[in-house]
């Protein structure tokens, strides 16, 4: 089934075009990494393909009732203590607890650094799976391991093998490129290169 058609899609910045004409199609069960050196565009890309922001040209279309759920570099999150914006349940308590979070449940979110409020973002992202299936159909992670000890990496792997559904990655952690994902699409700003199979496998192709 396909959950994402894109069609001639661009973005710029005011002094540079970032990309333009960039078309795929992503379907379920796919697992992609996409690499490009800083500055091309794929956290725009990916911004795009979650809604949060509006393509210049060309149209991203979802499949009927596709769900996303995203993990932004630096993810927003509502006012409140950490308590009142997990909210609540046994998989949340669970996933806190993993994350360290524990201990931070009556901090307000305005007092957390950046890798606490990483974290709390990362725990609102993962409680929407479960080890059989999902009600999120993508999974769109931009450098989900930034600011993130190794206990939270683990559990974040945990996590992503456990996930049925789409995964799309950007990161720089080549141990998560490694275990996560069957594709690498590598992105220049001008379009996408397809790359099946393991990440090292793709390494050795460019290098």
């Amino acid at each position: 089934m396909i959950l994402l058609d894109v069609e001639g899609v661009a973005a710029s910045r005011p002094d540079r075009p970032l990309f333009r004409d960039v078309s795929f199609t992503l379907s379920d069960g796919e697992r992609l990494r996409i690499v490009g050196r800083n500055g091309s565009g794929k956290t725009t890309l990916l911004r795009i393909l979650s809604g949060a922001l509006t393509t210049e040209q060309g149209v991203v279309r979802r499949g009927r009732e596709a769900r996303l759920v995203v993990l932004d570099q630096d993810p927003p999150l509502p006012p409140g203590t950490v308590a009142e914006v997990l909210g609540h349940g046994w998989e949340i308590a669970a996933l806190a607890d993993r994350l360290g979070l524990r201990d931070l449940l009556g901090t307000d979110i305005d007092t957390l650094s950046g890798g606490q409020r990483k974290r709390v973002a990362l725990c609102r992202a993962l409680a929407s799976l479960d080890g059989e299936g999902s009600s999120a159909d993508v999974l769109v992670l931009d450098e989900p391991t930034n600011h993130l000890d190794l206990e939270s990496i683990n559990a974040l792997n945990i996590a992503l093998q456990k996930f049925e559904g789409t995964v799309l990655l950007v990161t720089h952690d080549q141990d998560l490129m490694e275990e996560v994902g069957t594709r690498v699409w590598h992105f220049d700003g001008r379009g996408i290169t397809d790359h099946k199979g393991a990440y090292e496998e793709y390494a050795a192709a460019i290098a």
